[in-house]
């Protein structure tokens, strides 16, 4: 007997839900068996599966290592990782280095925006250390599965009981579609129902997904690449050891263990605030060097073999009961850009630490617990320590300081990033202002109102601390007011002289780029005059990195994620008034308004204070009837911005904010910058047809250049956690041209030559229909699906590091738009 729709609905409730149950039931029951069966097949004809066959099997001849760094690496690096890397790699298959090769892949999301309970940090995150026999067993028991053969190591098990094999060959017998767009059984949006299947649920998953061999949604590799890699496998694919610091290294190790781990509460105290800032920090001794270190804490001291502890948060207990030791490592991750945090650390970098922290006079009576109500405050932790040599510390590598909270653990961050616009120029505050209005003494005074949210994280309903928050915080501001009007300013004392000149150092103006769920963050004011702008004070930045870089837990609970955005809206507007105030008082307001249309009375209320009437007038001396963008070029030119990047095309209408001196380190072509030159003026259509990050590549007599399209776009406002398409203003968006590559997830490649750029220009400018941007791509793209996707890739990333170096990385395809 079946039944009908309608029989169901006349079912009683309870009957219905037995029958659903008793469905789900019987297929999870069915899923179960099907595994166990494949499971049985495999160990009847491979062997039971076991790590410890291959731990047994990874004796590695020279002749192996050397082909592993020639010939298998570079496949992997330029056809694997350009997927598979950082949190956010389909199936946490991270491949950057190879523990995560061998650490394997695992069903559930790190990404769970519903997950009510904190997640469990995996044993071993192949970040730093090779995987052994003891954390892959662990691995294994926290839903880790191998993608290489576990099971008897012989050539035909090796790839028949492989996943990482029946991937490529899925690939080689099911290739791409001959098709420019790929149809619908290909699914590429970022939140994608992933299909990870285990090697004894693989033939299902052929049957079920022929088309989803590896490289997934991307050409195959070539007949050359497939068996080189296929060689590899079926010889057991062996993974050299990592590889060792030089002697050179050694030494500056060893001076800076030395530093760290000094005994005296003043050298272990600044010892903490290093570590808390620079866990993130692709460490390097010397210019131009590929040669990466990370700042760990280690179990045991300098000389001997690093035991490696690890913890949620750099603020955590390190150890309940034994010492720690602050130890430097060797990161021999592959650079991936979207995670590439450069920091100098070589003998400069240790003499000016030196001066900073170490040689001045003041008195650590006791050092600060562990404890989780105090730890994520730095401003009680680290009260011992001068503010001002704190903050000179992060303003000397601003870029870096900011880059955290972009490109930290979060590599996909849409509900962290949707609460700063798409396009914004940064200023500081001068250190000096810290003696001069003895703001180390409010700041000290109002620690406690600093409190951030980690330190509620570990409760399931911290979100309910928020409102505590909200209110320390208009306390806060309120204080800061009185604290303002007691110092009785007068206005030549409110002008630029607050800001940082940066004396020659770059990270004085930053720009911020937000594509939707990434960012980037460059030198200088990039790009045309953005509609906002941010002055960040000591307590700003440091509550900036406390919130989302050293305090954000990427396993963390639905509850700590939604509490971190908003907290960051409060720090926003801070920011935002920091530089409203240097706005003649009777634009304030109106410009704040502007920045913050149609937002809901709760928040107008919050927001719309009256803090800036209560300010003393400006002492910027303004000339024009449009302070805004006086006051960008003001800025400019007391930072001496002109001399900061090669971003910026030359294009003669542009402020002189958004002018620089091009340093020649990206190659730049007057005549073809010319005419992109007329893009950077389109708003509206063109601008919101053009995805996020676009690169274009133009051929010329002289050589290649490439040039990234960052669409910008443009909202109402950016103070409402959701409904954010809802605050969109499309006829608003903007076009950013650029020099070089912006932004570290592409969404679309452009090809053409110097001839083809005028048509090129035009195309793009008459954009008004999705079927015109088809017509776009069809005429100048390389899309996913090309058959020269693969060799116009690897241009890319070769012009990338050969041209800018500081940054570049491997970029991630995830993204990559079917248009």
């Amino acid at each position: 007997m079946s039944y009908t729709f309608s029989a169901i609905n006349d079912l009683p409730y309870s009957m219905f839900r037995f029958i659903t149950h008793f469905k789900l039931l019987f297929f999870v029951l069915l899923v179960s068996g099907c595994a166990a069966i494949g499971i049985m097949e495999y160990d009847k004809i491979y062997g039971k599966a076991n790590v410890e066959n291959r731990i047994n099997q990874t004796n590695i001849s020279p002749a192996q290592i050397q082909n592993f760094h020639t010939n298998i690496k570079p496949i992997l690096e330029s056809r694997c990782v350009v997927c598979h890397a950082c949190y956010d790699a389909p199936c946490q298959l991270k491949m950057e280095n190879v523990s995560g090769i061998e650490r394997g892949a695992n069903k559930e999301l790190v990404y769970n925006g519903e997950r009510l309970l904190t997640g469990k940090i995996p044993t071993g995150l192949t970040e730093l250390n090779s995987i052994n026999s003891d954390i892959l067993q662990k691995t294994r028991a926290q839903g880790f599965f191998p993608v290489l053969n576990e099971r008897q190591q012989s050539a035909t098990a090796n790839t028949q009981a492989s996943v990482f094999y029946r991937m490529l060959a899925l690939k080689q017998q099911h290739p791409l579609p001959d098709d420019a767009l790929l149809n619908n059984s290909f699914d590429l949006s970022l939140d994608r129902d992933q299909q990870c299947p285990t090697i004894e649920e693989f033939e299902q998953y052929q049957r079920d997904f022929p088309l989803a061999g590896m490289p997934y949604g991307l050409p195959a590799l070539s007949t050359q690449e497939h068996n080189t890699l296929v060689n590899w496998l079926a010889q057991g694919a062996k993974l050299p050891e990592p590889s060792s610091p030089t002697q050179a290294e050694e030494k500056m190790i060893m001076r800076w263990e030395q530093l760290l781990n000094g005994q005296s509460n003043k050298e272990k105290l600044i010892a903490r605030y290093l570590f808390e800032h620079l866990f993130l920090a692709n460490l390097y001794f010397q210019e131009n060097s590929d040669s990466y270190f990370k700042l760990v804490r280690s179990t045991t001291p300098p000389g001997e073999a690093v035991a490696l502890i690890q913890s949620r948060r750099p603020f955590d207990p390190p150890t309940k009961k034994a010492p720690f030791y602050y130890r430097l490592i060797k990161n021999n991750n592959v650079v991936v850009a979207k995670r590439h945090m450069p920091y100098p650390f070589g003998l400069a970098k240790l003499n000016y630490l030196t001066e900073l922290f170490y040689q001045p006079d003041y008195q650590v009576e006791a050092l600060p617990d562990y404890a989780l109500e105090t730890s994520a405050n730095p401003f009680i932790t680290f009260k011992a320590i001068p503010a001002k040599a704190r903050y000179r510390f992060l303003l000397e590598q601003a870029q870096f300081s900011i880059m955290n909270f972009i490109k930290g653990p979060v590599c996909r961050g849409q509900i962290a990033l949707n609460v700063i616009e798409d396009h914004f120029w940064v200023a500081f505050l001068d250190p000096d202002y810290l003696d001069q209005y003895h703001s180390n003494d409010f700041i000290a005074d109002n620690s406690e109102l600093l409190q951030l949210p980690a330190s509620t994280s570990d409760k399931t309903l911290s979100l309910l601390y928020w409102r505590q928050y909200a209110k320390s915080q208009q306390e806060y501001l309120t204080n800061k007011l009185h604290y303002i009007k007691s110092l009785n300013l007068k206005p030549q004392e409110l002008g630029l002289n607050l800001l940082w000149a940066g004396n020659g150092n770059p990270n004085a103006t930053l720009t911020v780029y937000r594509h939707f769920d990434s960012a980037s963050v460059l030198q200088g004011f990039v790009g045309q005059p953005p509609k906002t702008a941010w002055v960040i004070s000591y307590s700003l930045l440091e509550r900036i990195h406390y919130l989302l870089v050293a305090g954000f837990d990427v396993y963390g609970n639905v509850s700590h994620q939604l509490k971190t955005r908003l907290y960051m809206d409060f720090l926003r507007m801070e920011a935002e008034g920091n530089f409203i105030t240097l706005l003649p008082k009777a634009q304030r307001r109106k410009v704040h308004e502007y920045w913050y249309r149609d937002t809901n009375p709760e928040i107008k209320d919050y927001i719309f204070s009256d803090n800036f009437d209560h300010l003393p007038e400006t002492g910027v001396q303004y000339k024009t009837d449009t302070p805004l963008l006086e006051l960008y070029d003001l800025i400019a030119e007391h930072t001496n911005h002109s001399a900061l990047n090669d971003y910026n095309i030359e294009d003669k209408s542009r402020n002189r904010a958004s002018k620089t001196k091009h340093q020649g380190k990206i190659p730049s072509h007057k005549g073809i910058e010319q005419k992109l030159a007329q893009l950077q003026h389109l708003v509206g259509a063109p601008a919101t047809l053009l995805p996020q990050v676009s690169y274009v590549a133009i051929t010329s007599p002289e050589g290649d250049y490439f040039y990234s399209l960052i669409s910008n776009s443009a909202h109402s406002n950016v103070a409402h956690l959701f409904a954010e398409a809802e605050r969109r203003l499309p006829k608003e968006d903007n076009l950013s041209i650029l020099r070089g590559i912006v932004g570290t997830y592409p969404n679309a490649f452009f090809q053409i030559t110097t001839e083809q750029l005028t048509a090129f220009v035009q195309a793009v400018s008459e954009l008004k229909t999705e079927q015109d941007y088809q017509h776009l791509k069809d005429n100048f793209s390389v899309r996913r699906t090309d058959k020269n996707f693969w060799a116009f890739a690897d241009k890319l990333h070769a012009w990338y590091k050969k041209y800018q170096r500081d940054s570049a990385g491997l970029l991630d395809f995830n993204r990559l738009e079917n248009r």
